[in-house]
């Protein structure tokens, strides 16, 4: 699958360009900050050498990510997002010491940069911001900047698993958990005022800024990466999808074949706790490329472009259809399985539609045949989901009496 992860040279060339924006742009403005806020031209130098070596840390780890597949999501290769979060994170991060230390929003600007980069971009580049507004503010210390830190840091790890479950409430309720101690303990236990509720005020509003803005921005990022694809899987995934029409006007053998395939794909995925939306739709599409003549990877990969079918089902249907290649992901696996069984049993209903056929030597048959040809040799699938992947089949006895 390591071919999968290599970008094209537009997406390279766009890449060096919006790095090169990313470098100079973060030092002019550290250098216009500065200024704006009447430092010493020396100041005004180490801040923007500072902030633009800072970027470089964080333009050499979003490369570093990408050489070792470490992107959240699907983040990998798609840095407009990012290079624009982090471009607006600087610009506040001007406006942040005209504000008390303890309304400062950093919590956001550190979910919000791992969200569309990783754990290790996302704390640097967050880390970048927040010096900016330390080495601007009159009096900045350490004690600030450490807060900051720690509690983006417990932000960006809360929120590092969010899944197509998108439970995002324990999370919200950790991070600002977190923010809220590190505030009182770091910030109002040191006023030289003896404690009330007004020193409190200003955590209490630090706290619902980054509440909403959390909402805000989770309400964004699911929109556009955790459930990118929803609704896109629903019509593929529905029989009535037009792909599958034209498959079944084509031939009402590979149509029902499809059908069956999607069918098991999916039971088996949902009970391995694998994305039963990719399996089901590999199920659907794997022979799609019958459309166009041969079912070749190229015709595929055409009819994929065509109908916009999501990268992370393209994948698998190169790697499942790519003729002499190892099945690796268990998604593939499962499809392989399926497959096999599917052709299988309804040949044989071919020969004899009114056979008596024994499911289960014809399950355990094909099982021994993959290990022994050594198809699995190096797939992902773990010895526990194979036998659980066996048992499903076995289960399903009754539904093959619909192949014939």
């Amino acid at each position: 699958m390591e071919e999968n992860k290599k970008l094209s040279t537009k997406q390279k060339i766009m890449r060096g360009m919006g790095f090169i924006v990313l470098f100079f742009m973060s030092g002019v403005i550290a250098a216009a900050g500065s200024y704006l806020y009447g430092r010493e031209v020396g100041d005004i130098i180490s801040n923007t050498v500072m902030v633009m070596l800072g970027t470089g840390i964080v333009l050499f780890a979003l490369v570093s990510s990408e050489i070792n597949g470490l992107y959240f999501y699907e983040n990998h290769g798609k840095y407009g997002k990012f290079i624009l979060f982090y471009l607006t994170g600087m610009l506040l991060s001007l406006l942040f010491p005209l504000l008390p230390v303890a309304g400062w929003p950093f919590l956001v600007i550190f979910v919000i940069l791992s969200l569309f980069s990783n754990s290790i971009s996302g704390l640097i580049a967050g880390s970048v911001c927040l010096m900016l507004s330390i080495m601007l503010q009159n009096g900045g210390s350490y004690r600030e900047f450490f807060l900051y830190f720690f509690t983006g840091l417990v932000g960006i790890m809360v929120f590092s698993g969010l899944n197509d479950a998108y439970k995002v409430g324990m999370p919200i309720f950790i991070s600002l958990l977190c923010l809220t101690v590190g505030l009182s303990a770091n910030l109002v236990m040191f006023e030289k005022e003896r404690l009330s509720i007004s020193q409190f005020v200003m955590v209490a509003i630090n706290l619902m800024v980054n509440f909403i803005l959390l909402l805000i921005i989770l309400k964004i990022f699911s929109h556009v990466v955790i459930h990118k694809y929803r609704d896109q899987y629903m019509d593929l995934n529905d029989p009535e999808c037009p792909l599958l029409v034209q498959l079944k006007e084509l031939s009402k053998k590979e149509y029902y074949h499809a059908i069956h395939t999607a069918y098991l794909g999916d039971r088996i995925a949902k009970r391995l706790g694998l994305d039963e939306r990719v399996v089901k739709a590999c199920g659907y599409y794997h022979r799609i490329g019958l459309l166009k003549g041969e079912n070749t990877w190229e015709n595929v990969e055409s009819i994929c472009e065509e109908y916009r079918i999501p990268e992370e089902t393209r994948k698998i249907l190169e790697e499942y259809v790519t003729p002499d290649r190892k099945r690796i992901s268990k998604e593939a696996t499962v499809i392989l399985f399926v497959d096999s069984i599917v052709s299988a049993i309804c040949g044989l209903f071919e020969q004899n539609p009114k056979a008596e056929l024994d499911y289960e030597k014809i399950i355990n048959t094909i099982f021994q045949d993959k290990i022994r040809s050594g198809e699995l040799a190096k797939s992902d699938i773990s010895i526990a989901q194979f036998k659980e992947m066996k048992k499903i089949f076995s289960e399903e006895k009754l539904y093959y009496d619909f192949l014939r």
